[in-house]
C-alpha cells in the first residue's frame, strides 16, 4: 500500500523540520552553447518578497496551503536563494568560474532581487478526509482510500520572480540587466498540496527562473566577445 504523503507530513511537522530552498541539477541544466569567458561572482540575491503568513489561506471560498515564512529554516530567504543560483550558474558551465559572497577579484559581477516567492496550493478536503478515515482500517481500508483518492486532483498557483537582474563588469558597468517572473498555474496530484510537498514548488520555479537566466545571458552579445572555445 502506498503511504499517502499528507498523512507522513505530520509527524515530521510535528518534529520541527524546516524547508531549505534547494532543487537536483541534472544533465538537461548544463549550458552547450558559447560560454562566458572569466570569473563571475553572485553577490547576494536580497529578499525583498512579501512573506506569507499564513500556513493556509481562502482564496474565495476554498482554502489553499502556502509556504509560509515560518516554515522556512531561515524566514529571510537571501542566503539559500543566493547560495542555490550560484551552485545551478556554476554546474551549468557557461562561466569559466563561478563564486559568491564578497570576491572582489572577479571578472563579472552578478547581482539581483527575490521579488516574489510563493505558492498556493488548494486543499482537496474530500480527498484528504478519505485518506484519513480509510488509514485507520489498515491495509484494505488504505487500498480503498487509494482506488477512490486516485484521480483527485489539487490546483497549484506558482509565482517566482527574480528582478533588477544586473551583471556588471570590473569597472562596474552594467552589460546585462533584465527581470524574470515564473507564474505557473497547475493541476497535480491532491496528496502533492499537502503540507510539506507544497515547498518544493517554489524551488521548482526558482529552478526555471535561473535556467531562463542562463539562457539569456548565453544568448546574449557577451559571448560574442567574451567566449571561449566550447570542448
Amino acid at each position: 500500500m502506498k503511504l499517502k504523503p499528507f498523512i507522513l507530513a505530520l509527524p515530521i511537522l510535528a518534529a520541527g523540520c524546516a524547508h531549505t530552498v534547494g532543487y537536483k541539477l541534472t544533465e538537461g541544466d548544463r549550458w552547450t552553447g558559447p560560454k562566458i569567458d572569466g570569473a563571475v561572482c553572485v553577490e547576494p540575491f536580497v529578499d525583498h518578497t512579501v512573506a506569507i503568513t499564513n500556513e493556509e489561506e481562502y482564496l474565495g471560498k476554498d482554502a489553499w496551503r502556502t509556504n509560509f515564512r515560518k516554515g522556512y529554516d531561515n524566514t529571510n530567504l537571501t542566503a539559500e536563494v543566493t547560495a542555490m543560483i550560484a551552485k545551478h550558474l556554476a554546474y551549468s558551465g557557461l562561466f569559466t568560474t563561478v563564486v559568491s559572497g564578497t570576491e572582489t577579484n572577479a571578472d563579472w559581477f552578478l547581482s539581483g532581487t527575490l521579488a516574489d516567492f510563493q505558492v498556493h496550493g488548494r486543499i482537496n478536503h474530500k480527498a484528504e478526509d478519505i485518506q484519513l478515515v480509510s488509514s485507520e482500517f489498515g491495509l484494505l481500508g488504505g487500498l480503498a482510500g487509494d482506488a477512490a483518492t486516485a484521480k483527485m486532483t489539487s490546483e497549484i498557483r506558482m509565482l517566482v520572480k527574480l528582478d533588477d537582474l544586473n551583471l556588471a563588469d570590473k569597472a562596474g558597468h552594467s552589460v546585462w540587466h533584465d527581470a524574470i517572473a515564473i507564474n505557473t498555474d497547475t493541476n497535480v496530484d491532491f496528496e502533492e498540496a499537502n503540507e510539506v510537498y507544497i515547498f518544493n514548488f517554489p524551488d521548482q520555479s526558482l529552478k526555471d527562473a535561473v535556467n531562463e537566466m542562463i539562457h539569456r545571458l548565453g544568448n546574449s552579445s557577451l559571448t560574442n566577445h567574451a567566449s571561449v572555445a566550447v570542448h
